[in-house]
């Protein structure tokens, strides 16, 4: 007679996980096509002295001659994607100012909150507006 086994592992373990950098890329990506390429994203990595991998996300202008602002840093070990933990300004306001993401979906829920928040709109509609004001003046200055 067989028996039927229940699974006891969590059902958060698939096989679709995403990394941190994957993750952060993705965004950079779709930074790009929602700006035309005004305002762009760009992951910059370290390894720190403890062998841990460092993610920096900044937002940069290429118009303004890569002008740029740091949003946020991701920190993990090398050989472990999971935990991350995510330090921003906009979690500075709250307890402790990192995050731990346990799982892609932590990470990327902390990573949406930090994306869509206002201090980051400021910076980002800032940027646009000063890349634009600057292209602008470029097309002028060589239309005459």
């Amino acid at each position: 007679m067989a028996q039927n086994i229940q699974s006891l592992w969590p059902p958060d373990i698939k096989a679709t996980v995403m990394s941190p950098s994957t993750i952060l890329k993705g965004q950079a990506e779709a930074l790009a096509l929602q700006t035309g390429g005004v305002l762009l994203a760009e992951i910059l990595e370290e390894q720190s002295e403890e062998g841990n991998i460092i993610l920096f996300l900044d937002l940069v202008a290429p118009a303004l001659h890569a002008s740029r602002h740091r949003i946020l840093k991701v920190t993990h070990r090398e050989d472990m994607p999971y935990p991350a933990w995510v330090q921003a300004e906009t979690f500075q306001k709250n307890v402790g100012s990192s995050r731990r993401a346990d799982t892609d979906e932590e990470f990327t829920a902390d990573i949406a909150e930090v994306l869509r928040s206002p201090h980051v709109l400021s910076v980002a509609q800032s940027l646009v507006a000063r890349a634009n004001e600057a292209l602008t003046n470029k097309q002028n200055g060589s239309a005459q």
